[in-house]
């Protein structure tokens, strides 16, 4: 209302009616080409041709876009005359829809009315939200503009983004990754491959085995396979353990190259194999293999057979069968193939269990070698365990395999000795002649042996046609005779053919301590048996004898049932396995029957005594 009255009052001082004030707007009082009556109107200051103070004329910004009553019409940050100055639009935010205000960009130093100040190919808003420069197109300055790293992927701030020293400009056509500080991550960046000359986009240039990275670590040329030029790729020398540096990795005179493909010895190894030698001296000295300890297998290292007496190229060196490490620990020699000198090699001897240190193993008299190739064993003093030791009965002529030489049931050792074991006399034994020991009691009032007789029987057990090792015939029976003052009646009923009389009579001790050694013959006091004169075991030790004269052939006939037994088949009759059809075993024995056939004869040497 002030400023209306003023004006009011500005126009009556200067003449004009009030009247006119209401009918006339072709006056601007402020010179701004707004009329006082239209200013008072718009509510701009009639007075002041730039009634808000924003450079621009109220009559400017009425002819314009902008607010003559608001200094920064589009709210910016610029006055609306600012704005028309940089030629931006007062009445627009952002002039050149770049993202950023027109205010914004006076900031910064862009063109609000350009939306790509610099002409990078990026709106200058872009590069604002970012990191580079609006004002800059490579904002690095590594050559390329900042829409050119954005569109890679590279940063535009940073000249080198992957760090690798080479420009992202450098890499960005190729052949390398400018975002990869290693393109094909073989240890070494991009920069150092350049320096070094390998290629950047191979791992292994020299297709050596070992990645260009490994090989800058290790010292190695990563451009050249064999840097040590020794034969060797360097990724095998790494391989073997070898020194890729080093021409000659263990020292030992060859070349590394030389050791793998020519003597297939270890590069790394002076000693390959450990055996001592070093390989120098194997393969240039020595028969031995480098590569073996043991050249031969034979159980030795080949330094121990060098500084030794055996040959490291022969497995058994004195050809005896056996190894030279079987030998070396014992207890044979190595380089003797009879270390004993018994007559039988090292492996035989270790084959039989015999000492091949000891000429005569088990000590018997008889060297190894003598009992290898006969019936005795070498680690037996006494191989049949019949009382003699082997020594002995070769002396004897008496098989030391066999304890009863003669098959007549008495061991060579107790005819030897000329007793058994439990004392049993056995005199005029001989261990190559059958003999025959028989204890003949007399009961009371039982048949008598007189001498004559006695004699009788040792005639026809003489005269069996059964031959001895010895190379005689015979048998040599021996009789002991006595009498007992006591009757013993034989009861066939009772006794059950035999089998309750043997052990009646020698449980009543007749033979003292000789049954076994002894056939026992009673000559019974009475013998109730409605069928035969006589008993015998068949096989077995026992016979007795009815009461009378005694009979020597049917003496005969009983005792070879006791040493007989069952007759073979082809000597027997058809229904009686006992008896043959002629001689001392015909069933109703006579006289004329007083031999033995050869077919039992031969049983007998086959056999022996069975009972």
């Amino acid at each position: 209302m002030r400023l209306v009255v003023g004006v009011v009052a500005l126009l009556l001082t200067s003449g004009v009616g009030v009247g006119a004030v209401a009918t006339t707007d072709v006056y601007s009082v402020d010179g701004d080409s707004v009329t006082a009556a239209d200013e008072l109107r718009l509510g701009t200051d009639p007075l002041s041709p730039d009634s808000d103070g924003d450079g621009l004329t109220d009559g400017t910004e009425l002819a314009g876009a902008s607010s003559p009553l608001v200094a920064d019409t589009d709210g910016d940050g610029l006055r609306d005359g600012a704005e028309l100055d940089a030629g931006a639009d007062p009445a627009a935010e952002n002039s050149d829809g770049d993202g950023l205000s027109d205010g914004r960009e006076a900031e910064l130093g862009t063109d609000p009315t350009d939306p790509d100040t610099d002409g990078d190919g990026l709106s200058d808003g872009a590069e604002a939200e970012g990191s580079s420069d609006p004002t800059v197109a490579d904002t690095d300055g590594d050559g390329l503009s900042d829409s050119r790293e954005v569109d890679l992927g590279t940063d535009p701030t940073d000249s080198d983004t992957d760090g690798d020293g080479l420009d992202d400009a450098e890499e960005a056509d190729g052949p390398t990754d400018s975002t990869v500080a290693d393109t094909d991550d073989d240890g070494l960046s991009d920069g150092e491959e350049a320096e070094r000359g390998t290629d950047p986009l191979v791992v292994d240039t020299d297709d050596d085995g070992l990645s260009d990275g490994e090989e800058a670590e290790r010292g190695t040329d990563p451009l050249v396979v064999d840097t040590d030029d020794d034969g060797l790729a360097d990724g095998r020398e790494v391989d073997l353990g070898s020194d890729p540096l080093a021409v000659d990795t263990d020292d030992d005179g060859f070349e590394d190259g030389t050791e793998v493909q020519v003597y297939g010895t270890d590069p790394a190894e002076a000693d390959s194999d450990g055996d001592g030698l070093d390989d120098r001296a194997e393969v240039l000295d020595l028969p031995t293999d480098p590569t073996e300890a043991d050249t031969d297998g034979d159980g030795l290292d080949d330094r121990d057979e060098v500084g030794g007496p055996t040959d490291p190229t022969e497995a058994d060196t004195d050809g005896d069968g056996l190894p030279d490490g079987q030998e070396a620990d014992g207890p044979s020699d190595p380089t003797q193939a009879d270390t004993d000198g018994d007559g039988l090699d090292d492996a035989r001897e270790a084959d039989l269990g015999s000492n091949p240190a000891e000429s005569d193993t088990d000590g018997d008299g008889l060297s190894d070698g003598q009992e290898a190739d006969g019936p005795s064993d070498p680690t037996l003093a006494d191989t049949d365990d019949d009382g003699l030791d082997d020594a002995r009965e070769a002396e004897l002529g008496t098989d030391p395999a066999d304890p009863d030489t003669d098959g007549d049931r008495l061991l060579d050792g107790w005819e030897v000795a000329g007793e058994s074991a439990d004392g049993a006399p056995l005199p005029g034994a001989d261990p190559l002649r059958m003999d025959l020991y028989v204890e003949v009691i007399r009961a009371a009032g039982g048949a008598r042996l007189d001498d004559a007789k006695a004699d009788t029987v040792r005639e026809q057990w003489a005269g069996m046609p059964v031959e001895n090792p010895d190379g005689s015939t015979g048998i040599d029976i021996h009789l002991r005779r006595q009498s007992v003052d006591k009757r013993v009646v034989w009861d066939y009923d009772r006794d059950e053919y035999l089998s309750n009389a043997v052990g009646q009579f020698y449980t009543e001790a007749y033979m003292g301590s000789r049954p076994g050694e002894y056939h026992l013959v009673v000559l019974t006091s009475e013998f109730r048996d409605g069928e035969y004169e006589a008993r015998a075991e068949a096989p077995g030790e026992l016979v007795v004898y009815e009461p009378g004269s005694v009979d020597t052939v049917l003496f005969t006939h009983e005792l070879l049932h006791n040493v007989l037994g069952r007759l073979p088949e082809e000597s027997r009759l058809a229904d009686d396995p006992l008896h043959t059809d002629r001689g001392f075993l015909e069933p109703t024995v006579g006289p004329d029957d007083d031999f033995l056939p050869d077919a039992l004869a031969e049983a007998i040497e086959a056999d022996g005594f069975v009972g």
